[in-house]
């Protein structure tokens, strides 16, 4: 089998419907320091245009279907990594990934350049999978967990509750520029949060690179009553002494973080500097299921939680973390709205079978590969 097409194709726009509460409400990130950039976070994201989606065929007629990357990465798939790949053997998905990640040094290394080589390696596996009739689960290794607990992300708690999730995490509104009524607004959001849910279900708080130290040990002392399980990216990537600083002094909850890092050598300076308790990759950033399984090995030495960014909406995710042991949950964003039908959907409409969350449970697919397929409709070819 050898790899004979290499494509990263735009998704067409999705249909206008009510905008999520993601992009369109108060939540601390790290352009809250900027009153025009305060209120949504659509105000200052990047505007590309649509998203691609990497597809990879070969001459025996499979095609691999890989995750969805921002615009840009086309130019990275189409224009340099599919010069490495096309006449490859894509059970060489090793050497393969190391041949992207070296020929992209110059310019690479975090950032868009590890999001596009996390797409091609996803749609690497699919492509196993397919062609040995197996989800990508039991290539990993088989499953490790009959099913996956799954917690929303998001504000509306009582409207979580009553889709029968069982775990919340909610989005900070509030900052270091917001001072004591911003604290006192963070409060509010969490007691309230808590008399919905009750003392026995958990909740977190994601704070998405907006805090401090000091206003993180600070929260943290004040939170204390409500038993919080762990408090997520408090501080900006980089800021590893920080990081180790907050998870030395803060002893009423554990701190999550690895949302924004990238490839194994960043987990390396999390797990060595002991930044945090919990490691939280995206394996559409992070460099994809193959460095997915070195950082799950790192954490596993260490003792270490993985519980990744977005675990739960991806379907490549699903096949990650059932197979692992110390990958205890999913993350599932409630992207609609209270309301709508599907508040509960998935966010990449333009694959069909993508597996959906049912009274706090999810599985990924049992079909070979990752389990999906794409809807052509939804491709802007």
């Amino acid at each position: 089998m050898r790899i004979t097409s290499v494509t990263a194709t735009p998704i067409r726009p999705a249909p206008s419907r009510a905008s999520s509460w993601l992009s369109e409400s108060v939540v601390a990130n790290p352009m809250s320091i900027y009153p025009a950039y305060k209120d949504k976070r659509s105000s200052w994201g990047a505007q590309w245009g649509p998203e691609v989606l990497v597809r990879i065929g070969t001459d025996d007629g499979l095609e691999g279907i890989g995750c969805t990357a921002p615009a840009p990465a086309r130019m990275f798939v189409e224009q340099h990594f599919a010069r490495l790949l096309l006449g490859a053997d894509p059970f060489d998905i090793e050497m393969l990934w190391d041949q992207m990640f070296r020929a992209s040094l110059p310019y690479g290394r975090k950032g868009l350049p590890i999001m596009a080589i996390s797409a091609v390696d996803v749609a690497l596996w699919d492509l196993i999978g397919k062609a040995k009739g197996e989800p990508v689960w039991r290539l990993l290794g088989g499953k490790t967990k009959p099913a996956l607990p799954v917690y929303s992300t998001g504000n509306d708690v009582a409207h979580y509750h009553a889709l029968g999730f069982r775990g919340f995490k909610l989005a900070m509104p509030y900052g270091p520029a917001d001072g004591w009524k911003g604290m006192k607004g963070n409060i509010a959001l969490v007691e309230q949060s808590r008399e919905i849910v009750g003392p026995d279900s958990d909740i977190m708080l994601d704070c998405y690179m907006a805090w401090n130290v000091e206003y993180t040990v600070r929260m943290a002392r004040l939170l204390e009553p409500y038993n919080i399980r762990w408090i997520e990216e408090c501080l900006p990537p980089d800021d590893y002494e920080g990081y180790a600083e907050i998870t030395a002094r803060i002893d009423s909850t554990t701190v999550a973080t690895g949302e924004h890092e990238y490839t194994r050598w960043g987990y390396k300076e999390l797990i060595s500097r002991r930044c945090c308790h919990i490691l939280q990759p995206d394996l559409a950033w992070v460099g994809g299921i193959s460095e997915a399984r070195k950082i799950a090995g790192m954490a596993s030495a260490w003792g270490l939680d993985v519980i990744p960014h977005a675990g739960g909406l991806q379907p490549w995710g699903l096949h990650f973390i059932a197979s692992q042991v110390n990958w205890p949950l999913a993350e599932c964003v409630v992207i609609g709205n209270q309301g709508e039908p599907d508040a509960v959907r998935s966010m990449y409409p333009f694959l069909e079978g993508v597996p959906l969350p049912v009274d706090g449970l999810i599985s990924p697919s049992d079909e070979p590969g990752i389990g999906v397929s794409v809807n052509p409709d939804w491709l802007l070819e």
